[in-house]
């Protein structure tokens, strides 16, 4: 599933589509069943025991957690779910970006090389993305699990009335009448049954990159057009006019196609990215007033939900930036490279027409209310701990 081959050095994420096929999602859509199964195994065994009531059982700080957890789950289940229904409009993405990869499949210049150069990162970074993932699953199922046995043999030692071992919980639940905070064997009925629900929302969380991957391919689009013009800018000198005519045309068609799949992209990702920027608000708000009132394991579990969501919306932020960027740019190599107001008339046309499409800011936006980029989320950072010293000062 996971080899790689020539031919996947200009296809669009054939690895990460692999895994989401076995999902059901982007493939057979017969197949969905597949995921809503798992998705309802997951909300049985994670979401239903959830406390959401202050008691004595549950102080404030452990509602703080659980509510930050539901949140995080929220976000999974929301992208999984939109990604499933907007499956027809990501295979389109994917088709068109597919089909134009696949023009330079049989050249040997400098847009087939930064075609197998951009694969080539983009599946070292899906690798060490897949292994963060299998870090955060170990820290958050392996870590607790272990420290809290050592615990326990190390008081089993101790008479019955000094045993006062309370449980490190990798998720705040009230298991369905099981003791798990004191009873060994309920904790351990609990793990195992948490241990493959958790391990189902770290592929659903895993999931999410495959959709900055497509932002990524989509930059290298407009990458394209930018290694384009400056060859027509070294090669103008030496060309025909039928052939500037020709290649200035496949620069314009292939600039169109950039940004159309910039559109239909957006469209696709708009309302992901509005629920991701309005979550991660809240999450952050949460997580930094539950780590900054404990002090102990539990924040290890809380710090995972924190890093993941940082980091994803940190990736999101920055390919958005560097795609609208890669447009502007190509008005500036069409004035640096190519001497066009030298050209005749025909040709200046079409130059006039890639210039203008470049002024046209391509991005990716948050339900269209913002562009993500990095000065927005640096602004979303900032604003959720804004609400973090508000409720620190409140409560």
């Amino acid at each position: 599933m996971l080899a790689r081959t020539a031919a996947d050095n200009f296809r669009v994420m054939p690895y990460n589509r692999r895994v989401l096929a076995v999902l059901g999602l982007w493939s057979n859509r017969r197949k969905l069943y597949r995921l809503y199964v798992l998705l309802v195994f997951t909300f049985v065994v994670i979401i239903v025991p959830k406390p959401l009531r202050i008691t004595p059982r549950h102080p404030f700080e452990s509602i703080v957690r659980s509510v930050a957890e539901h949140i995080f789950a929220a976000l999974c289940y929301l992208t999984i779910i939109i990604m499933a229904i907007k499956s027809e409009p990501f295979r389109q993405v994917i088709h068109q970006m597919e089909q134009t990869l696949l023009q330079f499949r049989h050249t040997d210049d400098q847009c087939s090389r930064l075609i197998v150069q951009v694969n080539t990162s983009i599946h070292r970074f899906s690798v060490g993305y897949t292994k963060l993932h299998v870090c955060y699953m170990l820290l958050f199922n392996v870590g607790p699990p272990a420290y809290n046995f050592q615990s326990y043999l190390t008081h089993w030692t101790h008479p019955v009335e000094n045993r006062t071992v309370e449980f490190l919980l990798p998720l705040m639940q009230d298991l369905y009448g099981l003791d798990i905070r004191h009873n060994i064997g309920h904790y351990t009925i609990s793990w195992i049954a948490i241990t493959p629900a958790c391990a189902i929302f770290t592929v659903i969380l895993w999931s999410k990159g495959t959709l900055f991957l497509l932002i990524r391919y989509n930059t290298l689009l407009y990458q394209l057009v930018n290694r384009l013009l400056e060859q027509f800018g070294r090669e103008a000198s030496r060309m025909t006019q039928w052939r500037k005519h020709r290649r200035l045309q496949r620069i314009v068609e292939l600039h169109h196609r950039a940004i159309e799949c910039t559109k239909l992209l957006d469209s696709c990702l708009c309302l992901i990215l509005l629920i991701q920027c309005v979550g991660c608000i809240l999450l952050f708000c949460l997580a930094l007033f539950y780590i900054s009132r404990n002090h102990n394991l539990n924040v290890i579990n809380v710090t995972v939900l924190f890093a993941s969501i940082f980091i994803d919306m940190m990736c999101f932020s920055a390919l958005g930036n560097q795609l609208t960027e890669e447009n502007a740019a190509i008005s500036d190599s069409a004035f640096n490279y190519c001497r066009w107001y030298d050209e005749p008339i025909v040709v200046r046309q079409y130059f006039v027409r890639i210039i203008l499409q470049a002024h046209r800011k391509a991005t990716i936006t948050a339900g269209g209310f913002y562009n993500v980029n990095i000065v927005t989320f640096a602004q979303l950072i900032k604003t959720s701990y804004t609400y973090y010293m508000v409720m620190k000062e409140t409560f």
